[in-house]
C-alpha cells in the first residue's frame, strides 16, 4: 500500500557532472584519511547543495537533515520524501528519461537490491564502514545500513507467568502455546532471515511446523496486533517491532519482550546514485550519516542507529543486547516473489 507522499524541499535539474563518484573516489583512495576528507569536503562546497530521496517520517526527517546541516553549513540539502517504492520509481523513471537529479537515496531493502540491479546505485565504500557492524552492508558498496527496526518476540506479562515465556523459537513450536500466539500476513522481511540464517530446508520445516500453532493472523499491522495483545486477544506477539514494543513499556502496559537468533533487524540503508549531479556532497552525505556523528544525531531523535558502540534513548537499548541478523537485499530482493508466494502458501493467506 502506497501511503501519500510529501516533498519537504524542491530543486531544480542538476547540471550533469564532469566525474563520477567511483571516478572521484579512485583520484582520492591513496589519500591520507585527513586528506581525503578535506579532499571531499572542498568538492561539496563548490558543488553546495545535495538531493536526497527517503523513505525516512516526515517527522523524523526534518531533524536529521538539521543535524547534517549543522555540521557542514556550505551543503544544501533538498529532500524528497516517499514510500520506498514511490522513491524507487521515481528515480528510475528520471534516470529514463536523462534526468540525474537525486544524488543519494535512503530506504528500504528491496529498494537498495533493484536501485543495484538496475545499475541507479553506484559502488562508494564509505571509510566509515569500518565501523559498522557485519552484514549491514553490500561488499560491493551499493547500500550501507544506517539504522535497524528490530523484530522482536513480544508477550503480555499478564497472561504469561515468567515460568512460561518462551527462551527460543523452537520452544514456541510447544503445544502450551497453541492458539495464543499471533502472526503479521506480512512479515517477509522476518520470514526471509529466518530461512536465510536456518537454512531454507530446515527454515520451512519450522515454518510448517509454526503454521499449525493456530496462529491470529489479524493483518499486516505490528502496532495493531501488539494492541490486540494487550487487551487480551492472545499472549504473544510475533516478529513485533521492537521500538513500538519498549514505547508501550515505557507507559506501564504490562508487556515485555524476548530476542531469540536469529535476531532479525530490518535496515535501513542508504545508496550513493551513480550519476549522482553533486558527486562530492554525496560522498560527504552518506559518509556523516554512518559516522560517529551522524550515529548519535540519528539515536537523539531517536532513531535506532547501528555504530558500534553508541548509546541509545531510555529502553532503546535494551534492543542491542544480541547482534543483528540484518535483512539482506541480495538475498531478500532478488527472491521476493517467490518469499512472499511461500509465507503466503504456508500461512494460509489467500490473495487479495
Amino acid at each position: 500500500m502506497i501511503s501519500s507522499l510529501v516533498i519537504l524541499f524542491c530543486c531544480p535539474a542538476a547540471p550533469s557532472v564532469a566525474a563520477t563518484v567511483q571516478e572521484i573516489t579512485k583520484q582520492i583512495a591513496n589519500l591520507p584519511p585527513a586528506q581525503r576528507k578535506k579532499a571531499v569536503e572542498e568538492g561539496a562546497r563548490k558543488e553546495g547543495q545535495i538531493v536526497f530521496y527517503t523513505s525516512i517520517s516526515v517527522q523524523d526527517n526534518p531533524q536529521l537533515i538539521a543535524a547534517f546541516e549543522k555540521a557542514y553549513p556550505f551543503v544544501k540539502t533538498a529532500v524528497y520524501r516517499g514510500t520506498p517504492t514511490s522513491i524507487f520509481l521515481k528515480a528510475s523513471t528520471e534516470a529514463r528519461a536523462g534526468s540525474n537529479l537525486v544524488d543519494v537515496i535512503g530506504t528500504a531493502p528491496v529498494e537498495m537490491w533493484q536501485l543495484k540491479q538496475s545499475k541507479l546505485s553506484g559502488p562508494y565504500l564509505s571509510p566509515e564502514l569500518q565501523g559498522m557492524p557485519k552484514g549491514s552492508y553490500d561488499p560491493q558498496g551499493h547500500w550501507a545500513a544506517f539504522e535497524v527496526t528490530p523484530i522482536v518476540v513480544a508477550y503480555n506479562t499478564k497472561l504469561l507467568k515468567p515460568a512460561d515465556v518462551p527462551k527460543s523459537y523452537q520452544e514456541l513450536l510447544s503445544p502450551k502455546y497453541k492458539g495464543k500466539m499471533n502472526l503479521g500476513t506480512e512479515e517477509y522481511d522476518w520470514f526471509s532471515v529466518m530461512l536465510d540464517k536456518m537454512g531454507k530446508d530446515k527454515g520451512v520445516a519450522y515454518m510448517k511446523a509454526l503454521a499449525q500453532q493456530d496462529l491470529q493472523m489479524p493483518g499486516p499491522s505490528s502496532r495493531m496486533r501488539v494492541q490486540l495483545m494487550l487487551a487480551g486477544e492472545s499472549a504473544i506477539a510475533l516478529a513485533a517491532r521492537g521500538r513500538r514494543v519498549t514505547d508501550f513499556k515505557e507507559q506501564g502496559a504490562p508487556i515485555d519482550f524476548r530476542i531469540f537468533d536469529p535476531y532479525a533487524g530490518e535496515p535501513n540503508s542508504v545508496a550513493v546514485m551513480a550519476r549522482a549531479p553533486h558527486p562530492y556532497a554525496a560522498m560527504l552525505f552518506s559518509d556523516w550519516i554512518l559516522s560517529q556523528e551522524g550515529q548519535v544525531a540519528l539515536a537523539q531523535i531517536p532513531r535506532l542507529s547501528i555504530r558500534k558502540g553508541i548509546k541509545q534513548k531510555g529502553r532503546l537499548q535494551e534492543l542491542f543486547e544480541k547482534d543483528f541478523a540484518f535483512v539482506d537485499p541480495a538475498s531478500y530482493g532478488a527472491n521476493v516473489k517467490g518469499l512472499i508466494d511461500q509465507f503466503n502458501q504456508i500461512f494460509g493467506i489467500r490473495a487479495q
